[in-house]
């Protein structure tokens, strides 16, 4: 990554980047739009995926291996929270329909920025800690279960860090709740998966 690149992305570290989200422009362009804690949006005029790569190449990062770690902690295939740092978890949400084939749907909100997933009338809101919130296509449920998602992802990056306390700046505050609420079929069903995985995988190490 060039200096100017560097330069742009740490701008948005600086300015308290919250999100990356897909848009269609006016001009009919395919372009990201970044959103802050305390500071008006801006238009980047790249698509979000490549705005991702060049992201986690700023933390010397290849989003490919960023994804694969992530599946291998989670065990599902796509829709991974993408974990840049310990810091920067970022949590996938379907934001658009998109026109074309590869213009891309999936938008990308950082762990630490949401507050909570609220239930509308006729949407789901990703309700950010700075009052602000996104409509998203995801039912509820799924919402909740990429919040899940996270939740686990940090901790065991945690664990994987041996870093004893809890980094309350890179869980997000309805990550924080989830350890209190009372368990869900979801949550057997989740933990069935991730056994399961472990099994496969303990199978393979023994052949």
């Amino acid at each position: 990554m060039n200096r100017k690149g560097r330069k742009e992305i740490k701008n948005w570290i600086d300015k308290g980047i919250y999100g990356l989200v897909p848009i269609y422009h006016k001009d009919g362009g395919n372009y990201t739009k970044i959103i802050f804690k305390n500071n008006p949006p801006i238009i980047v005029e790249k698509k979000i995926n490549t705005v991702l790569v060049r992201f986690a190449a700023y933390f010397q990062k290849d989003i490919r291996l960023i994804r694969q770690q992530a599946r291998e902690i989670t065990g599902q295939r796509s829709m991974n929270p993408l974990p840049v740092t310990l810091d920067i978890i970022l949590v996938p949400f379907k934001m658009r329909k998109p026109v074309g084939k590869d213009d891309g749907a999936v938008g990308y909100i950082l762990s630490s920025a949401i507050e909570k997933i609220a239930q509308a009338k006729d949407e789901v809101r990703i309700v950010l800690r700075n009052g602000q919130y996104l409509s998203v296509l995801d039912t509820y449920l799924t919402a909740k279960h990429h919040i899940g998602y996270a939740h686990q992802v940090y901790y065991h990056l945690l664990q994987e860090s041996g870093t004893t306390a809890i980094n309350t700046y890179g869980l997000c505050r309805e990550c924080g709740q989830m350890y209190n609420q009372p368990i869900t079929k979801g949550d057997f069903v989740a933990l069935s998966r991730n056994i399961g995985e472990l099994v496969y995988k303990l199978d393979k190490l023994k052949k």
